[in-house]
Parts: structure tokens; C-alpha cells; sequence
């Protein structure tokens, strides 16, 4: 039981600790794992502001959207070559009776009035992109942030784990209940990022796990400093309780 309890806790230590500095030594290592759910982030959140139409991928919708701009700047210069804004002044000029000078003074507010929604046009793409940029600095670096709170809690408290078990070498049941919560965490995440890096990123980015996974976390610290302190007697209570549902003589004392 010794044995099999500071091996849960060398492990965990060693993987998650490891993991942890991985995200400060090697920052775009959370980039390259994560940018398949960073494109689907972006392109969830440029849908939501622009409301256009879904398409398969961030580089489809940016393409989607500018495109549009681009296309509507090409005709505009495409009229502009063509003499439109001086066309539309001779036929305003021949409706309006106006003379030459008023003619020419019309065409060169109309040709303004293009060039303006030209550089308007500009605008928005130089805006769209910057949209993407910032949108995506904001999701890593959120990303990054509860991956190292996720990462950094649990090296934490497996090293409190490893700690205890040599302080209290006489409390091993007591800390098989804590043990087995960290391993079960353990378990369930590594799991979810090895059958769905995506999903396993999903949940992280929307505070299931994170500063959430810390309620978790402080449940667990709670029973640790029960065995470190309180001789675990909330521990034994808990682990007398179970025995008791399940039918099983089995019981522990404060130790």
C-alpha cells in the first residue's frame, strides 16, 4: 500500500510537473497542440460578430468575408476606370440643366464619394485581419493560462500527496481517498486529450476545468490537510461511511 501510493505520487509529480514547465520552456508547444480548436474558436467567434453563413474553416470564413470586401473595391475601381461617376454627373447635368463647370464640379463629388467607400473598404479588411490577430492572441493566452493553473494545481498537490505519505507513514489508508481522486483526475483528463485533443481543450477554455478545476482540487487539499492535521478524522468518517454502504466490516481509525 506504502509502495503503491508513493508511486501514484511520484508519477503524478513527474508528469504533471514536467508538463508544466513544458508551457513556459517551450510556450508555442500549447500553440501547435492546440490549433486545431484555436482555428474552430476563431472562426466560432468571427461567425458570432459578422453572422454570416458557415463555412469549413477559419481560412474559408476570413476568405468568405474579404472576399466580399475585395470584390466590391474591384467594381468600384472597375466603374472609376470606366468614367462612371462622370457619366451619372452628364445625366443629372442634362436633367438638372446644369452648366459645364456644375458638371464637372458634380463628377469630382461623385468620384470622391467612390474613393471614399474605397478606403472605407480597405478599413474593413485591414480590420478584419487585425480581428483575427487579436482574437487569436486572446484564445492562447487564455488557453495557455488555465492549462498552467490545470497543470500547476495538480504538480501541487501530488507533491503534497508525496509529502504527506513520508510525514504520516502510519495514515496510507487515510491517504488512499485523496490518492485516488488525484488518480481518477488523472485518468478522465488524460483520456479526453488523447481521444479528443479538441475536446479535451474545449472544456478547458470554458472554465470546466481551470480556475473550476480548483473547487475540485481544494476538495482533495481538504483531506490532506485533514490526515496532516486533524489526525483524519473527517477522512476516517468518510472512508467508515463507504465500508458501511457497501456491507463491508472493514474500518478505519484516526491515526
Amino acid at each position: 500500500m506504502r509502495v503503491t501510493l508513493r508511486a501514484i505520487g511520484v508519477f503524478g509529480l513527474l508528469l504533471f510537473g514536467t508538463l508544466f514547465s513544458v508551457t513556459f520552456g517551450m510556450p508555442t508547444a500549447v500553440e501547435k497542440s492546440a490549433k486545431d480548436f484555436v482555428a474552430m474558436q476563431i472562426e466560432s467567434e468571427i461567425e458570432e460578430k459578422y453572422q454570416d453563413s458557415k463555412v469549413s474553416s477559419l481560412s474559408d470564413k476570413a476568405l468568405s468575408i474579404a472576399s466580399r470586401l475585395g470584390y466590391e473595391e474591384s467594381k468600384i475601381r472597375a466603374d472609376l476606370n470606366n468614367k462612371l461617376p462622370e457619366k451619372i454627373a452628364s445625366v443629372i447635368a442634362s436633367l438638372c440643366g446644369y452648366d459645364c463647370e456644375k458638371k464637372k464640379s458634380l463628377t469630382k463629388s461623385i468620384a470622391a464619394g467612390y474613393m471614399e467607400r474605397i478606403a472605407n473598404l480597405q478599413v474593413a479588411q485591414e480590420k478584419l485581419g487585425e480581428i483575427i490577430k487579436n482574437k487569436y492572441m486572446t484564445i492562447v493566452e487564455s488557453l495557455r493560462t488555465d492549462l498552467r493553473i490545470f497543470l500547476g494545481s495538480n504538480t501541487v498537490m501530488f507533491m503534497i500527496l508525496l509529502l504527506v505519505s513520508f510525514q504520516k507513514p502510519k495514515a496510507m489508508a487515510h491517504l488512499f481517498l485523496p490518492g485516488i481522486f488525484l488518480l481518477s483526475a488523472t485518468t478522465a483528463s488524460s483520456a479526453i486529450y488523447l481521444f479528443g485533443q479538441d475536446c479535451f481543450y474545449t472544456i478547458l477554455y470554458n472554465d470546466y476545468m481551470g480556475f473550476g478545476y480548483l473547487v475540485y482540487v481544494s476538495v482533495i487539499f481538504g483531506f490532506l490537510m485533514d490526515v496532516t492535521f486533524n489526525q483524519a478524522r473527517v477522512t476516517s468518517e468518510i472512508i467508515n461511511a463507504f465500508f458501511n454502504a457497501v456491507g463491508s466490516t472493514l474500518s478505519v481509525a484516526p491515526c
